[in-house]
Order: structure tokens, then C-alpha cells, then sequence
């Protein structure tokens, strides 16, 4: 069955929808909110296909469906906008970020826990030098918001696997280098069922010191977290640069 361009334009509304709502999304609801220029009718059949070919699920409870760890993978890849941060963001951030080379550790930590706030997940750092890998964590109940984690054996997952503290950390420092974004079971097992974690490396004078990074349900924001965490990382980048330079991005 051919993912035709219609069918590429639902499933986009069906993810942006559902990371927006954290409900299921329906073919009227679809029709309702955005300018598809088809009915109801159609737009439902177009999701019966992607069903069959393995992009939404439909839970029991509901008539709407939901995006599976194939389609995120899909919009990351192909349909999700870049979001560009706006002025008082970047402006934050680089405040946050000035500081010196020997103030390295306090400032990731510092950039962990404003990563945690600006994107309402749990966030992490590692420091890494010839000796060891130091991973903090940041924002371990905010996670909790998130109607994934409301139950108390998605809870007791979530503490289980953050205490695993050597595991998660070996799992962090192996991932790419640059941007990367690994979705639901594509995640190895010490990463717990339905989540997505988005890394990003720093540098300090052009050498690797570490990773910077979120985890959160596969609904998330994943179009505006990675541009703040790509924003961030290269700021912490000029931000321990030994000479100073443009500090605009």
C-alpha cells in the first residue's frame, strides 16, 4: 500500500494532534481542526489504511487513534517543522550558559535542570574525562504530569530504571554523537517501554566532554525539544570556548 501525500498529511495532524491533546484523534476531529479539504468519510479511510500499514493503533476505549512508535519515527524523520526558539528563550539560555571554563561542572548541571524546565521532561547530563562519567539527572517528578506516567506501574518503571544509575549512564555515553532521537523499542532494553530520549553532544575548546539530553513518553514535543537542546549544546560550546568569540547564534 503507497503512502500517498494524503495519507503523509493526515498522519502529521495526527501526531501533531495527539502530542498536543494526549488523546485519541478522530477523522471528525480531524476534519473539525484542520483544512484537509476532504470529509470525514474519506479522511477515516485514509486512517483504516495507515492502520493496516502500522502507523496508528486504536485503542479499545475509543473510536480515535494513536500514533505507534513507527509513525514518530516517520514525522521525526520526514514531517515534523523545525521550531525556532524565540528571543527571550535564546536570551535565557545564553545567560544561563556564560560562564568559564572552571565553573564546567555547576554550569551542566545548570543546563540539565533549565533543559528540564523549559521542556517539562526529565533531563540529563553526562561530564566525562579520563577517569570517569559523572550522569546527573534533573526533573524526575515532572515526568510524572504526563498522563503516560500516571499509573503506579509506569512509575514504579520510570524509578527503576533511573535507579539503574550505571546501566542508563553505559546506555547514554554509547549513542551517537550530534542529535539523536531514538523512539520506543528502538531504545535498548534498560530504557523503559514507551519512552523516547533525544540527545545532544557538548564541547569544551573543541573537544568532547559530554551529552546533554531529555527522556519523556514517545508523545512529546519533538520538533521544539530538539531545537532547544541544539540551541543549548552549541552555546555550551562558545560558552567554554578558552577564547572568547560570538556568542550570537
Amino acid at each position: 500500500m503507497e503512502l500517498t501525500e494524503r495519507k503523509l498529511k493526515i498522519l502529521q495532524a495526527i501526531v501533531s494532534d495527539f502530542i498536543l491533546t494526549a488523546e485519541p484523534v478522530g477523522s471528525r476531529t480531524l476534519a473539525r481542526k484542520y483544512d484537509m479539504g476532504i470529509s470525514p468519510a474519506t479522511i477515516r479511510n485514509e486512517m483504516a489504511d495507515l492502520e493496516e500499514m502500522g502507523y496508528l493503533t486504536h485503542p479499545h476505549t475509543s473510536a480515535g487513534r494513536v500514533p505507534s512508535d513507527k509513525a514518530y519515527r516517520l514525522y521525526v524523520n520526514r514531517l515534523m517543522e523545525r521550531y525556532e526558539l524565540n528571543e527571550a528563550q535564546k536570551r535565557r539560555i545564553r545567560k544561563a550558559l556564560s560562564v568559564n571554563i572552571a565553573e564546567l561542572e555547576h554550569t551542566i548541571r545548570h543546563a540539565s535542570e533549565l533543559l528540564s524546565e523549559l521542556t517539562n521532561l526529565t533531563s540529563f547530563a553526562t561530564v566525562e574525562d579520563m577517569y570517569r562519567c559523572r550522569l546527573f539527572l534533573e526533573g524526575m517528578t515532572r515526568i510524572f504530569a504526563h498522563p503516560e506516567f500516571n499509573s503506579i506501574e509506569r512509575a514504579r518503571d520510570f524509578l527503576q530504571m533511573v535507579d539503574r544509575k550505571d546501566d542508563l549512564t553505559e546506555t547514554i555515553v554509547k549513542r551517537d554523537d550530534g542529535i539523536t532521537i531514538t523512539i520506543g523499542d528502538e531504545n535498548s532494553p534498560d530504557i523503559m517501554e514507551g519512552s523516547s530520549i533525544i540527545t545532544a553532544t557538548y564541547h569544551v575548546d573543541g573537544q568532547f566532554v559530554g551529552k546533554l539530553g531529555v527522556i519523556g513518553p514517545t508523545r512529546m514535543r519533538y520538533g521544539e525539544i530538539t531545537s532547544v537542546i541544539e540551541f543549548m549544546t552549541k552555546n555550551l560550546d562558545r560558552s567554554f570556548k578558552l577564547t572568547e568569540g560570538d556568542k550570537d547564534e
